[in-house]
């Protein structure tokens, strides 16, 4: 049976963010080509579309956590409950499971080095 997937109303600033720091990266017109051919399929090269690569693995780590919840690190000294786990080489997805609802709320995602512990601790609040 699979766990609910359900997000913090901020982390769709945290995707934005992530989506602007593509733009900034990659340029308008590459980061629009980048992120429209993610959307569009996964047969792409990751060695010719790292950015794509990046969000391709964000929303594969999220997907994960449906049928397998108890993953990644347990950071309660953060916030109850916490966990953390890597979602490529650039991302972490910052979660708490609460396993009678069989329910995974993701607190925050971040890349590039964002602070996600920071981000989690002032959202579980």
């Amino acid at each position: 049976m699979n766990d609910r997937i359900r997000f913090h109303p901020l982390v769709a600033r945290d995707l934005d963010a992530i989506a602007r720091w593509i733009l900034d990266y990659a340029g308008s017109d590459a980061a629009a080509r980048k992120l429209v051919e993610c959307s569009a399929t996964i047969k792409l090269s990751t060695r010719s579309h790292p950015d794509c690569r990046a969000t391709l693995e964000i929303e594969a780590a999220i997907a994960t956590l449906k049928t397998t919840p108890h993953k990644g690190s347990f950071r309660d000294e953060i916030a109850p409950g916490l966990s953390a786990t890597p979602a490529g080489w650039k991302a972490v997805i910052a979660f708490v499971v609460d396993d009678d609802q069989r329910d995974v709320l993701i607190y925050a995602v971040t890349y590039g080095g964002a602070d996600w512990a920071m981000r989690s601790s002032a959202r579980s609040r």
